[in-house]
């Protein structure tokens, strides 16, 4: 079975921002959600969106699926608009991350 050798990795920083987007709530209802604190949270839900885009792509070429990757994409991108759909993202997040750990060959004949 191919696996991507960036999977565990990819894996784990949506993990990583589904806590930093939990996170984000205690800091917006604290009402201590600065710019700086807000920038820091939209930095690493971007990153997070950016890596997995990278992740599609990679999983695409090594024909294995990318139902995490692109979820992982969904998921970030929706932190990354706003702050209010953080619930979502968590819920897409700790999705993505399931399906990418548990990578496997696309279905597809050719």
């Amino acid at each position: 079975m191919k696996k991507s050798k960036y999977d565990l990795w990819i894996g784990a920083i949506n993990l990583f921002n589904c806590l930093l987007f939990i996170a984000s709530w205690f800091a917006i209802f604290g009402a201590d959600f600065t710019t700086r604190i807000a920038m820091f949270f939209y930095l690493f839900a971007w990153t997070g969106a950016i890596l997995n885009t990278i992740a599609v792509v990679q999983s695409h070429n090594m024909q294995i699926s990318i139902i995490g990757p692109i979820l992982g994409v969904i998921g970030n991108m929706l932190y990354g608009f706003t702050a209010v759909l953080a619930l979502p993202a968590v819920i897409i997040n700790i999705i993505s991350a399931f399906f990418i750990f548990m990578q496997h060959d696309n279905k597809k004949k050719k």
